[in-house]
């Protein structure tokens, strides 16, 4: 958890730039996870990075529902979803409205949810999230081949 930390840090100072590789506004809808899918993929392959484009698409999905289901008592509010290159770095980050932390949880064996941040934790390189001027952002990385 340091490593986050020290990360998020970085971020906010600025030292972490990184290049802006696309983003896409999405209205917070159930329905967002479908064109949030085809811009990750499409984003991934565009860049040469296709080994990528299923974990990115899988990861940014999770988030995507995540903020979504949170940040669903804001209408009228719109999510921001970004792929940045950050050295060998893919990041992706999922911004949305609501400033309260993301939770982890400890799902029952058969529930049927609450497994996604666990499952983004567990197939990235990183993971985290930081307070925002509007909101929060919740990201990944990934480590992808790049040509």
């Amino acid at each position: 958890m340091r490593r986050v930390e020290e990360r998020r840090i970085a971020w906010e100072r600025g030292e972490i730039r990184g290049v802006l590789l696309g983003e896409i506004r999405l209205p917070i809808r159930p329905e967002s996870a479908t064109p949030a899918r085809r811009f990750l993929t499409a984003v991934s392959v565009a860049w040469g990075i296709a080994d990528a484009a299923d974990t990115a698409e899988l990861l940014g999905c999770e988030l995507v529902t995540n903020a979504v289901r949170y940040a669903a008592a804001m209408p009228g509010s719109t999510l921001r979803l970004l792929l940045i290159r950050d050295g060998e770095r893919l990041r992706v980050e999922v911004h949305d409205p609501s400033a309260e932390p993301p939770a982890a949880k400890d799902p029952a064996l058969d529930a049927t949810s609450g497994r996604g941040l666990v499952i983004v934790g567990a197939l990235s390189a990183d993971a985290g999230w930081h307070p925002t001027a509007h909101g929060k952002a919740v990201w990944f990385e990934l480590l992808p081949q790049w040509p």
